[in-house]
């Protein structure tokens, strides 16, 4: 982290004293066109070049999110918008000529009172597009049947171009708080599937690149970057009233692609979840180059920009041969195709992965003690948070009420498909030195004469643990006293860190049973609607099918007569990476260094 802030520093402190230029080569995309009517003026269109340089925008807010000081690694929209170290638009030269004004501060702080997963994949290049005199248009969709951010499909009815809104407060206001994840449910071939505001992408280095957008079943993430592995780091919001804006890193945000021909009616319905390239708009130009209208891109000219059913098509390669053929090697997951489509490298380093990993890994647990905390203030405040139990128009996980604000039931799945990632890549690692072994190399412990799967597997399980048990955090209990956790006692309370926020943190921290931990968190019920309460070790017991799901539910959520126990629940890395090791018990975490 220190060599990436002194990296930035540096290259900040070269363009002041003027030995370089933040766009080295000058403006990549040199104004061209003439226009003063709408929201903006637009002066540049969407072409290769500029859409490198927004991909070198968006990920510099990545370096720094992860790189930058404490304060700009916890920075929220407002700041990143503004900071000039963060937001190269704030820079003159990265700006360009023709460029545009910052936004209005009364528009970045709704923004920012509003911003969620999906608004802020919208809100972000629109947001560019306005700075950098670019036309852009945003979507408003109607549901296909059912809430509109899990509808079979839904279809474009209408939507937001800065070329006919009256002012940019006029255009962010109409185009950020009416979008949704519904916006990306649209079938490639579906009704008014041509003003659809994404698109699939090809699996390429060239055209995955950051400010694509990944898309699951009611979330998404901003593609971020693309290591030298290929593996995607993405930016993300929170949904909580704290607004943040963080850093996700894990093949685990691209699942449940839907192979074409799974619905008879039609090939690709359905085939709207995955990796995803923004429908870039054309301002159309008379001869003088003055803009006349603005219209979204065709289908066929979104080729030049990376659309691709690419995907798609190889989950069902899957379904139907059980592998994927890429580069000379077999893999039989997507995510493997994925990583073997975008490295760069030919040789990958497991433990050097796996320490970096950690300690994003460990980020991640420390950003959720901050809602831990504001959540717990809030029920002090304000009262204890309702259970939506049994509700038919939400749940646990989407609802909209305070507990949709304070809870972390949705964010808390985010957390554990993160830890289990390492584990997936661990397994990718070990196969990739079955196909290939010199492709995967671990310096510096050649002498211990690793040679087989088995040998590699039983070395990453040694160093998981060490890396672990070296990285920490602390939380505040409810008597205001700092406890410690090690990265290792997080991965043993997985799947005890309750979501209840009417839990005290001890709790929220999966502080055992008879534990001294336990022993100074007072009693805090859950209350359930019509007034009812759940005493506080009732609930947390009855939550406990819950804090074990990857993914969330979209069905009414219960908790007075849940079932506690006969359900599946996910092995941990340890037992995962055991299968290669060959032992016939899991083994056993090794004790802090």
């Amino acid at each position: 982290m220190f060599f990436v802030r002194y990296k930035v520093a540096r290259y900040l402190a070269w363009c002041a004293l003027g030995l370089v230029s933040l766009s080295a080569m000058g403006d990549p995309n040199p104004p061209t066109l003439q226009s003063e009517k709408g929201a903006w003026p637009i002066h540049r269109q969407w072409n290769a070049a500029e859409l490198q340089h927004y991909a070198r925008w968006v990920e510099h807010l990545f370096e720094m999110k992860t790189g930058g000081s404490a304060e700009q690694r916890a920075a929220k929209i407002e700041r990143m918008m503004t900071d000039p170290e963060m937001n190269l638009l704030e820079q003159p030269d990265f700006l360009g000529e023709g460029g545009n004004p910052q936004l209005p501060a009364s528009t970045l702080h709704m923004v920012h009172s509003i911003i969620d997963c999906g608004k802020f994949t919208a809100f972000m290049p629109a947001y560019y597009a306005c700075r950098r005199a670019l036309p852009w248009m945003t979507a408003s969709v109607a549901s296909g049947g059912g809430d509109i951010r899990l509808a079979g499909s839904n279809y474009p009815a209408g939507g937001v171009n800065s070329f006919t809104a009256a002012s940019i407060e006029e255009y962010f206001d109409q185009a950020i708080p009416g979008f949704s994840t519904g916006n990306f449910r649209v079938n490639l071939y579906g009704r008014n599937c041509d003003q659809s505001d994404t698109l699939p992408v090809s699996i390429t280095r060239e055209a995955l690149l950051p400010g694509c957008v990944g898309y699951v079943n009611g979330h998404a993430l901003l593609v971020a970057k693309v290591t030298e592995y290929g593996e995607i780091r993405f930016l993300d919001a929170s949904t909580v009233t704290t607004r943040d804006i963080f850093t996700y890193n894990g093949m685990n945000a691209i699942y449940g692609i839907t192979a074409p021909g799974t619905n008879p009616k039609s090939e690709w319905d359905g085939c709207y979840r995955g990796l995803r390239v923004l429908r870039f708009p054309v301002a159309e130009v008379d001869a003088s180059g003055k803009v006349t209208a603005v219209r979204r891109r065709t289908n066929e000219e979104m080729k030049e920009f990376g659309f691709s059913t690419e995907q798609y098509e190889r989950v069902k390669d899957i379904l139907q041969q059980h592998y994927i053929e890429t580069n000379g090697v077999r893999v039989q997951s997507l995510h493997d195709y994925i990583r073997l489509r975008l490295m760069s490298v030919k040789t990958i380093y497991p433990i050097r992965f796996m320490a970096q990993y950690a300690t994003e890994l460990m980020e991640a647990f420390r950003m959720r003690e901050a809602v831990v905390q504001a959540a717990w203030k809030e029920v002090h405040d304000n009262g204890p948070v309702v259970y939506p139990e049994k509700q038919t128009q939400e749940n646990i996980f989407n609802a909209q009420s305070r507990w949709g604000q304070w809870s972390t039931a949705y964010s808390d799945i985010d957390l554990r498909n993160k830890y289990f990632y390492l584990a997936d890549w661990c397994d990718f690692a070990i196969r990739m030195y079955e196909a290939n072994p010199k492709s995967v190399a671990f310096p510096g412990f050649k002498r211990l004469g690793i040679t087989t799967q088995e040998g590699l597997a039983k070395l990453l399980l040694d160093s998981k643990n060490r890396l672990f048990a070296n990285r920490s955090m602390t939380y505040t209990n409810s008597k205001g006293d700092a406890v410690t956790l090690s990265l290792l006692d997080v991965e043993s309370r997985l799947y005890d860190l309750s979501f209840d926020p009417n839990h005290p943190p001890e709790l929220r921290w999966g502080a055992q049973a008879g534990s001294t931990e336990i022993a100074t968190a007072p009693e805090s019920p859950t209350p359930v609607p019509k007034g009812e309460t759940v005493a506080m070790q009732d609930a947390y017991r009855l939550q406990c099918f819950y804090r074990s799901l990857g993914q969330f539910e979209t069905e009414m959520s219960h908790l007075r007569g849940m079932f506690t126990e006969g359900f599946p629940i996910r092995p941990k890395f340890e037992q995962q990476l055991s299968k290669w090791a060959g032992f016939d018990h899991p083994v056993t975490a090794k004790a802090s260094l």
